[in-house]
């Protein structure tokens, strides 16, 4: 898989006007910004990290996450997201154009992996529940199996839960806070991919997810790695820094959190593809190849095409990839169905 697969160059310009549009929309309402303590495990004792497009981040002096600070509050952010250009841009121009290489290299192979971790965690049938269902593609990818009697997904977003309905997918629009308060039903897995680096207060939703599970289910987590070699190589140049993603967990944070709320971490690794790619395409961007330590630039540059895959490999075999998967399960014995 190659950047370019999911993120097609051409379209590149298109979106970061729309990343512009929605960066001021923003800014325009700071006034409205709240600061925060550390999502991960509470603590005000933070530092100042960097800035980048007026926005502010804080490395946690307690669990090295890092995170936007002061941040858009609910709702504004609310608003932001059903007057985001970024997102109709993505919907109109991006995702039509790499449909088939993003469910060929991030789909199938999300839907696989998950399965993968069900069966080695001894979970299977009941129901699934996605968070950010999006436009759908993983619960429709995931009920193709017939793995689950039930796949449903939740997502506010009224035009994203409208197309997810016309692909066949089952939906709720409405947020996890409000699903968890009033539905009975308890899901075997949880998932939500690239989900909790976005939201206000992830420990809320935590706290929903958990009311979710059934005793025995799987929670599976995906988001940046905020420890990871592009982020800690490029830092506010990372392109995984931007204004939507205001918490930057890591392999240690994130289960913590977790924990926290009765979960029991099973598993947290970073598999991520690209990473190297990323750092190396940044770093030439921004002429700093001679400036490079010696070593990366042997492997970035210099011996590029005989080093690049494996230094990649080192990278997420080490837990050093800037994308992370984190698993988790709730405490108790699963549920038979008598049925």
């Amino acid at each position: 898989m190659k950047e370019d697969d999911i993120r097609p160059a051409a379209l590149l310009d298109g979106q970061r006007q729309a990343l512009l549009h929605d960066i001021a929309l923003l800014l325009a309402r700071c006034d409205e910004f709240v600061e925060v303590a550390c999502p991960a495990c509470g603590s005000r004792a933070a530092r100042f990290k960097f800035e980048k497009n007026g926005f502010r981040y804080l490395d946690c002096q307690e669990c090295a996450t890092f995170y936007m600070s002061p941040r858009p509050s609910p709702a504004l952010l609310d608003a932001f997201y059903r007057q985001s250009e970024n997102y109709s841009y993505w919907a109109e121009h991006i995702y039509p154009a790499s449909a088939a290489a993003r469910q060929a290299s991030v789909i199938v192979p999300r839907v696989e992996r998950v399965l993968e971790l069900c069966q080695a965690h001894g979970v299977s049938g009941g129901a699934l529940l996605e968070i950010g269902a999006g436009y759908g593609s993983f619960c429709e990818e995931m009920s193709r199996r017939g793995a689950w009697q039930r796949v449903v997904g939740i997502e506010p977003t009224p035009q994203l839960a409208a197309h997810c309905r016309a692909q066949g997918v089952a939906i709720e629009e409405r947020t996890v806070e409000a699903f968890a308060a009033d539905t009975p039903e308890r899901f075997a897995v949880i998932v939500a991919f690239e989900v909790i680096e976005h939201l206000f207060e992830p420990a809320a939703v935590i706290a929903s997810l958990e009311r979710l599970l059934q005793p025995g289910g799987l929670l599976i987590l995906t988001c940046p790695n905020g420890l990871g070699f592009d982020v800690q190589q490029l830092g506010s140049y990372s392109s995984c820094v931007d204004h939507e993603h205001l918490n930057y967990f890591n392999t240690r944070s994130l289960p913590a959190l977790l924990a926290r709320f009765g979960l029991q971490p099973l598993d947290s690794f970073t598999p991520g593809k690209l990473d190297a790619e990323l750092v190396r395409n940044g770093i030439a961007a921004q002429g700093r190849e001679a400036a490079l330590e010696p070593f990366l630039r042997e492997v970035l540059f210099t011996r590029w095409e005989s080093l690049g895959a494996e230094f990649q490999r080192f990278l997420a075999n080490a837990g050093l990839s800037s994308h992370m998967w984190v698993v988790a399960r709730k405490p108790g014995t699963p549920e038979v169905d008598l049925g």
